[in-house]
């Protein structure tokens, strides 16, 4: 990863005064798998309709200068004019950075859509968040589709060899720990980590109500020991990160990748069991809005929507500025008021932007938790196929992709 990747938005936005800085745009309500731990499962039983591309329209020309779109669905591969809703960012709104997640069933769309916005939105990072469970039958199993753990694979893979080098295609692997994998975290890290040249891992918390009960299985205790015993993959990340940098640079680049890091997954571990202040405000509503598939508008997704879109002519202005979100934000408090502590990455990471000097402080402290918890970690072709044939893993299948 090289220095053009300094020019995210997360760094340009620390000092900043409080303003709308994400929208969080849910561009369909179809999806292709069956997540277990889905948390917008019951949204989209509803079935209703898309926002249409004229409705998107309204809302980016509304909406000013913002620095990220994180899209969400669904599956964003699955919505057809996907390509012209992120150019359409791009100018209007003059975007930097784009988060989109995919469970990976579509690999040649996700390549040539990458493509496109490379050459279309030349000046923008695109992040790939590549939803990844685990090894084999336990990814199919979480995600509800029989063959899917190859077919991502075949993904990250395609992903890997086309933008290897790119700066500005941020390739990230997010994977969701419940009773399904939570025994296998550290040894899936490590075979990514080794096997692929990825910018980043996330292992997150199963949040919400999900679409099978009893997925969830974390406490404080058990995740704090993951997240210990996955600080060498971080520090092996920040070296990649900072890989093309030198000097005091790159000393304070480390730093506060893992701090950042550190901070966020201390903060996610103090409310797994209950609600726990941050330490910072929550700035939902503030620097933040999410617009449902079908319109309905809300602080964090974690909230229930307080209105449609197209009851406000889909204007941007108008919604953040409304009674609606006025209240809503009044109500959250900055979340002591509406004891809504939660454990949402997104919303943690958003909120750190804007709280600066204790998120310099924690990070900081983070870093230096993060590298006494570093150690070597045994990534050679010999461990990485132990570890293939302890999961049972096709050989054929992974020769036939171009892994081993």
């Amino acid at each position: 990863m090289s220095n053009d990747q300094q020019s995210s938005s997360f760094g340009k936005a620390r000092m900043d005064k409080r303003k709308l800085e994400s929208i969080f745009l849910f561009v369909t309500g179809k999806c292709n798998s069956k997540c277990a731990m889905c948390f917008y499962a019951n949204d989209m039983a509803k079935k209703e309709n898309d926002l249409t591309f004229d409705e998107i329209r309204k809302i980016s020309e509304s909406a000013g200068h913002f620095n990220r779109l994180w899209l969400s669905g669904g599956e964003p591969t699955l919505r057809e004019d996907l390509p012209e809703i992120l150019e359409m960012f791009y100018k209007n709104n003059h975007i930097t950075d784009v988060n989109m997640p995919t469970n990976g069933l579509k690999p040649d769309r996700v390549i040539e859509w990458i493509s496109r916005f490379r050459k279309n939105c030349p000046d923008a990072n695109i992040v790939i968040s590549l939803s990844f469970d685990g090894f084999g039958e336990v990814h199919d199993r979480q995600r509800g589709v029989p063959g899917n753990f190859y077919k991502a694979l075949e993904t990250l893979h395609k992903i890997d060899a086309a933008f290897n080098g790119d700066p500005k295609v941020i390739k990230n692997i997010s994977t969701v720990i419940t009773k399904f994998n939570i025994d296998q975290i550290n040894d899936f890290m490590r075979w990514i980590f080794g096997r692929f040249n990825t910018s980043s891992h996330i292992i997150e918390a199963a949040r919400g109500e999900t679409r099978e009960d009893g997925v969830k299985i974390l406490t404080e205790a058990t995740l704090r020991i993951i997240q210990d015993a996955a600080s060498p993959y971080y520090c092996g990340y920040a070296e990649r990160f900072v890989k093309d940098m030198s000097g005091f640079k790159k000393m304070m680049a480390r730093n506060m990748y893992l701090g950042t890091y550190r901070n966020f997954y201390n903060i996610r571990a103090k409310n797994i069991d209950g609600p726990t202040p941050w330490g910072m405000d929550c700035t939902a509503g503030e620097t933040t809005l999410v617009i449902d598939y079908d319109g309905r508008f809300r602080a964090c997704e974690l909230r229930e929507p307080i209105g449609k879109v197209q009851d406000y002519d889909c204007d941007i202005q108008k919604i953040m500025f409304g009674d609606a979100m006025k209240k809503e934000i009044e109500a959250i408090g900055h979340g002591a008021k509406a004891n809504c502590w939660c454990t949402h990455g997104c919303w943690i990471m958003s909120s750190m932007v804007f709280n600066p000097v204790k998120m310099i402080f924690n990070s900081m402290k983070g870093s230096k938790e993060m590298k006494k918890l570093n150690h070597p970690i045994d990534i050679s072709d010999t461990a990485l196929r132990a570890l293939e044939e302890k999961y049972q893993l096709d050989s054929n299948k992974l020769k036939e992709i171009g892994i081993i």
